[in-house]
């Protein structure tokens, strides 16, 4: 079955950007005020808040957008970041925007919205909110999926065949490997890469899936991170 990029009621609501003082949190800023006018929506800027009173003031936000502020080693996710504490507890899409990177060759999907596939509920809400993002962006989509054995690849293309639907602009990708290595490989270049994210994971309650971290840290393009919703 085709997904729809329409999008809610719900996500009329503001786009918030979280200014921190560093480059990253002004670069946040610059694209939470272009995502605001792609979606015909007003855009809120918020200055350096505590995670709890971040969340508490963007209660009606449709996206939060977060710059983050470096290489935060993957101990640190639950203890260090604004950003990352933020991906795990909002219930609204999180966009993190990190620091420039060393220049990339252009990949594959070089200006496209590109989007992680694991064929469970986690990542129904993700590409969702990919084809919108696409929609958004008036650019091509790509869907991408990794397996484990190539006896897994046929019903793996025919499931992002039936996500793609009729829609020209998108583009799937099967590939045996880490996820999160072909994830970011797709990336270079792209416009934004989603992923999906159960949150409040672990007793803790901060840590993101293990494809999840490592894309927001490593991505060469914007990460949206999306909270998995009931099925």
């Amino acid at each position: 079955m085709a997904v729809s990029g329409s999008r809610t009621p719900e996500e009329a609501g503001p786009v918030i950007a979280y200014v921190d003082g560093t480059p990253s949190g002004d670069d946040a800023v610059i694209w939470a005020i272009e995502e605001a006018g792609r979606r015909g929506v007003l855009v809120r800027v918020l200055p350096r808040r505590e995670p709890d009173r971040l969340l508490a003031e963007a209660a009606d936000a449709a996206m939060i957008v977060v710059g983050s502020t470096g290489f935060l080693a993957m101990s640190r996710l639950a203890t260090g970041s604004t950003a990352m504490e933020v991906a795990v507890r909002a219930d609204v899409p999180v966009v993190v925007i990190r620091p420039g990177l060393p220049d990339a060759a252009p990949g594959p999907s070089a200006g496209r919205v590109v989007a992680g596939v694991d064929g469970t509920d986690l990542s129904r809400a993700a590409i969702r909110f990919a084809f919108a993002e696409a929609d958004d962006h008036e650019c091509g989509l790509t869907l991408v999926h990794a397996v484990d054995r190539e006896e897994d690849r046929e019903p793996a293309e025919a499931m992002l065949t039936r996500l793609a639907g009729e829609r020209p602009d998108v583009r799937t990708v099967v590939r045996a490997g880490l996820a999160s290595a072909i994830l970011i490989e797709e990336s270079a270049g792209a416009e934004l890469l989603v992923v999906g994210s159960r949150g409040r994971a672990g007793l803790s309650g901060m840590m993101l899936g293990s494809v999840s971290q490592a894309v927001v840290h490593r991505a060469h393009c914007p990460v949206a991170v999306v909270r998995a919703t009931p099925p």
